[in-house]
C-alpha cells in the first residue's frame, strides 16, 4: 500500500511539534490533498505569521545544501525549508528513506531561483516521492530580519 499525503504530513507536523522552537506557536495540517485542496502543513510563529509546506507536484526541482545557520523570520519560505531537513535529519522517520532541501524554478528571490531552498522532496519506504513546496505569509507586525532565538537547538532524542 503506497504511503498517503496525510502520512507524510503527519510526520511533519509531529516534528515541528516535536521540535519546540521558541518561536513556533501552533502547527497543524490542512487541505483534502486534492488538486483544487493540496494538503499542507502550517506552522505558525509567535508574532502570528505563518510559514507553510504545501504537498504539489512542481517541476524543475534541484537539489541544494541547506544553509549553515537557520535564516531568520524574514526568510520564511527559507526557514521552513531549512527547519524541516534539519528535524529530519535529527529524527529520521521511518516512513521515509530520504528527503533533501530543494530550489524550485519561478520561486524565491529573483536573483536566487533555482539555488535558493525553496521545498523539501521526501522519498518514503515505499518509493513514493512527495514535494513539500515552502510558502510564507509575514505577521502583521513584520517579521525580524535576525533569528531571534540563534541558540536553540532540536530536542536530543527527537521522534515523531
Amino acid at each position: 500500500m503506497a504511503v498517503q499525503q496525510a502520512e507524510v504530513l503527519d510526520v511533519m507536523k509531529g516534528l515541528f511539534e516535536a521540535a519546540q522552537h521558541p518561536d513556533i506557536a501552533e502547527v497543524y495540517t490542512y487541505g483534502a490533498g486534492t488538486k483544487e485542496s493540496p494538503g499542507g502543513v502550517a506552522v505558525k510563529d509567535v508574532r502570528g505569521g505563518k510559514m507553510f509546506l504545501v504537498a504539489s507536484p512542481w517541476k524543475g526541482e534541484t537539489p541544494v545544501d541547506a544553509p549553515e545557520i537557520l535564516p531568520p523570520p524574514r526568510q520564511g519560505v527559507q526557514r521552513i525549508s531549512t527547519l524541516a531537513i534539519r528535524l529530519l535529519d535529527a529524527a529520521k522517520p521511518a516512513l521515509f528513506q530520504a528527503w533533501r532541501l530543494v530550489a524550485l524554478p519561478d520561486l524565491g528571490p529573483t536573483d536566487a531561483r533555482s539555488v535558493t531552498p525553496a521545498g523539501v522532496s521526501i522519498k518514503c519506504a515505499d518509493g513514493t516521492t512527495v514535494l513539500l513546496r515552502a510558502m510564507s505569509g509575514g505577521s502583521q507586525t513584520g517579521d525580524p530580519a535576525e533569528d531571534l532565538h540563534p541558540d536553540w537547538q532540536i530536542p536530543a532524542g527527537i521522534v515523531v
